[in-house]
């Protein structure tokens, strides 16, 4: 289950130390060209002697960090845990985080929520990118900036992937989008400010829903004028809080304003928010003169 392994990767840090550290960013490095890394790799990178690194290899596989094969070759790759290890380890010296819970806030088909703690008491949330649990192939198709990439492991697609939500959040917020705070990243995790909200397509009846769908269209229309388009808005990453105010979550995919085709995508995004607030709430709406009227608007 994904719960139990954010646990075990969270138990596993008490168990290594910074060599064993080194020898995990080793593989990390060695994945970047090759499926499996090899021990002669691992001995150039850190300068450690091949029986040592061979008695760590065998702790860092026995607490689920590594994976060894006979075939082709004989080689390592990271888990999925061990890749955990490191952006944890790294976010925990930076200060970003002290304390993670070890049961998810929300889980998907491409990452995991939970809540963590800053040094200074604050509740944030962390998220862990895991793209490469879909099909390689569907992912190069559904995100561009994966498509230029002639060799791409699993860590890396999770790695762009968090990059680019990062990057997005980022240009977002200082600009005054109604998103997340984002206060850290690391590898293919992101932490951000912890909106104590739901979904919307678990929001209770709001008062005004016709306002709630002006409210996520005006912030549409600002991330537009960013100069960001999400691509893939719904009533699952839009968080309706108090006061029924928005956020709209889950950046990775987004595209930028100038893409050639910007306007399919905007009108897909403007089209299902409109659709499903129709749909749930009987507001007398048209999804379609919507959608025309938000492109004119933002000219489009």
């Amino acid at each position: 289950m994904l719960a139990v392994s954010v646990k075990l990767s969270i138990s596993a840090l008490r168990s290594i130390d910074e060599k064993d550290y080194r020898i995990l960013v080793a593989i990390e490095h060695g994945m970047s060209t090759r499926e499996y890394v090899e021990t002669r790799f691992i001995a150039g990178f850190t300068g450690f002697g091949e029986e040592f690194i061979l008695r760590r290899l065998k702790k860092l596989n026995k607490l689920g960090l590594v994976q060894r094969t006979k075939q082709p070759y004989v080689g390592y790759l990271l888990t999925s845990r061990g890749y955990d290890c490191l952006a944890l380890n790294a976010l925990i010296k930076k200060g970003v985080i002290h304390m993670i819970s070890t049961t998810p806030l929300g889980e998907g088909k491409e990452s995991e929520v939970y809540m963590g703690v800053t040094p200074g008491e604050k509740i944030v949330a962390v998220k862990f990118h895991r793209v490469g649990r879909i099909s390689f192939r569907k992912t190069k198709r559904v995100r561009g900036y994966i498509a230029e990439k002639k060799h791409i492991s699993w860590i890396y697609e999770a790695r762009l992937s968090a990059t680019q939500e990062y990057k997005a959040l980022m240009s977002l917020y200082k600009r005054g989008v109604s998103v997340p705070q984002p206060i850290g990243w690391n590898r293919h995790v992101v932490v951000t400010e912890f909106i104590n909200g739901v979904e919307l397509y678990r929001a209770p009846d709001p008062s005004n829903p016709r306002g709630i769908l002006e409210k996520t269209l005006s912030e549409v229309e600002k991330a537009f004028r960013v100069g960001i388009i999400h691509g893939d808005l719904s009533e699952y990453n839009i968080m309706v809080a108090e006061g029924e105010a928005i956020y709209i979550i889950d950046w990775p995919q987004w595209i930028p304003s100038t893409h050639p085709q910007a306007a399919l995508y905007l009108s897909r995004d403007v089209k299902r928010v409109a659709t499903y607030m129709e749909k749930r709430f009987k507001l007398g709406l048209d999804p379609e003169k919507i959608t025309e009227e938000f492109l004119r608007q933002v000219g489009l």
